[in-house]
């Protein structure tokens, strides 16, 4: 899955792509090819983005854990046939191992199909062809991880066997008598094999005949005896017999072969088919796990939705014990968003970033229910991002390079959030800053959502205003001090929904309570409230 038209990769790690991308991975070799072709819809796309969600969210509510649990547990366990397919496909003689791989393959087709076969999204992935060749494969099952020409294969491999077997005895008996009679002149019990040793100390004579000595050392010599004419003959015989059983082997590899052949488009529909379902079930189960929903797909530019979440910080706060407030929000232009320190803003854009990436990939989304377009570009701009441009170049500086590299792209669709742009100039400019952005954002026809704890921006631009709802009450620092214990006391106490506000409406300022809670001096915090009321 591949998103680069949509958003650079500062934006795709703000946004939680890669962790989106981890989520929904098949398990498998042939989803995986299906997966790395997988981009975002474009606009006029709008009907396939929907279909492709709905048909996602109607799977993961058709499919049982268990039952998708145990398709994901076969996919995962699937050798990748592909090459073996593509082998014989071009009259290629396959040998045992492709013979295991494909055999599995068709077995596996089965077995998903009968786990599958309750629920109405899917139709049979195991067509005849697949089915024949299975059959024709099945005989050679002697385990699971192997693969064997069984005699039934062939009606000439059963008694070529035979005749190999035999011939091997009789080589083995002509080998054995040779053994003994050398061991007998030697005054040995026994010579266990063709080579052997023979101590120089125990040696009376020369060698006997047949005896050659293949390496001398001071106190022995190491001998081999050679094949007399009784064992050359069975030896003759033993080799003709074994020509006659691998000629019959290949003989059945090439039949397999030639079947594997003429069903090889069934078989690659298949695995193309077994691709995009292991990707239908990965967003399936990554949908029923986080309780998505299919977003309707706008044609205007548009993103609303209601109970939205941002599932990488959710994760997180899953392991800490904590919750995530789910979001509500309608956006169809450019408006700012203003709210406390600590109060979410950033996980604000970054939720909205994340439903409209989830629509984007024709996937269901974390809401309860959404309505978006799909965009040329989402972009991100202000704090999260990490690119060097030049050394010489101030913070500020490097936000309008990116600011001016965003506009100039020329994206029909632009969704942008920014998140506290021009921070780091003085209050007067930053503001005539944001509204010029505003007001170009406007021109463009641009959906944007602009942090800023700077006010009067939206009354200044001609824009709606947001706000995250604040400190619903200032918690009290806790006896330890503990700065862990004040941070969960303090998202005890912050209620992180967005409200749309007018401009008499305004959230108030807990900056300096919030320092407090964080451990500064009493003396500090009333400097600063002395300096406030001034």
């Amino acid at each position: 899955m591949k998103a680069p038209r949509l958003l650079d990769a500062a934006t795709a790690q703000i946004l939680g792509f890669n962790w989106l991308r981890d989520a929904v991975a098949p398990v498998s070799p042939y989803g995986e090819r299906v997966f790395e072709e997988i981009a975002p819809f474009a606009a006029g796309e709008e009907a396939a983005a929907g279909l492709r969600a709905r048909r996602i969210a109607k799977i993961g509510a058709a499919l049982d854990g268990d039952r998708l649990d145990a398709v994901r547990g076969t996919l995962a366990e699937l050798p990748d046939a592909a090459s073996a397919i593509a082998r014989a496909s071009m009259g290629d003689v396959l040998d045992d191992p492709s013979f295991l791989e494909l055999r599995r393959f068709c077995e596996a087709l089965e077995r998903i199909d009968e786990l599958l076969a309750q629920c109405g999204a899917f139709s049979s992935i195991c067509s005849a062809g697949v089915g024949l060749v299975g059959e024709a494969l099945a005989a050679g099952r002697r385990a699971q991880m192997g693969f064997y020409l069984a005699d039934e294969f062939d009606i000439a491999l059963g008694p070529a066997r035979v005749r190999l077997a035999q011939a091997q005895a009789e080589l083995d008996a002509a080998r054995g008598r040779e053994l003994g009679r050398a061991a007998q002149e030697l005054g040995r019990d026994e010579i266990a094999s063709d080579e052997f040793i023979v101590m120089r100390a125990q040696l009376r004579g020369p060698l006997p005949t047949g005896i050659r000595v293949v390496r001398e050392t001071p106190t022995y010599l190491l001998c081999e005896l050679e094949y007399g004419d009784a064992s050359l003959a069975a030896l003759a015989r033993r080799q003709a017999a074994a020509d006659a059983v691998a000629s019959a082997e290949e003989r059945v590899r090439v039949r397999l072969s030639s079947i594997v052949r003429e069903h090889a488009a069934e078989l690659e529909a298949a695995a193309r088919a077994l691709g995009q379902l292991d990707v239908e079930l990965a967003a399936a189960r990554f949908t029923a796990r986080h309780e998505c929903t299919a977003a309707e797909i706008a044609s205007e530019p548009v993103l609303s939705f209601e109970k939205a979440r941002f599932l990488p910080l959710e994760a997180e706060l899953a392991g800490a014990g904590r919750d995530f407030v789910p979001l509500d929000l309608e956006l169809h232009d450019a408006a700012v968003l203003t709210g406390p320190n600590m109060g979410g803003k950033s996980v604000s854009l970054q939720t909205c970033g994340f439903v409209a990436l989830c629509a984007a990939l024709g996937l269901p989304a974390p809401v309860a229910r959404a309505r978006c377009a799909l965009f040329d570009q989402i972009a991100w701009l202000g704090l999260g991002r990490e690119i060097e441009i030049g050394g010489l170049l101030s913070s500020f500086a490097r936000e309008v390079v990116e600011l001016r590299e965003i506009l100039t792209a020329g994206a029909p669709r632009l969704l942008i959030f920014v998140d506290e742009f021009a921070r780091t100039t003085t209050p007067h400019e930053g503001r005539a800053l944001l509204a010029a952005l505003l007001g170009r954002l406007r021109r463009r026809g641009a959906c944007g959502l602009l942090a800023t704890h700077l006010a009067g921006i939206a009354e200044l631009a001609g824009v709606r205003h947001f706000a995250v709802r604040g400190l619903r009450e200032i918690p009290q620092l806790p006896p330890t001090g503990d700065i862990g214990e004040a941070l969960t006391a303090l998202a005890a106490s912050m209620d992180y929904r967005i409200s749309e506000v007018s401009g008499d409406d305004l959230p108030r300022a807990d900056a300096i309570a919030l320092t407090a809670l964080l451990g500064m001096d009493r003396e500090f915090v009333e400097a600063a409230y002395r300096a406030l009321s001034q």
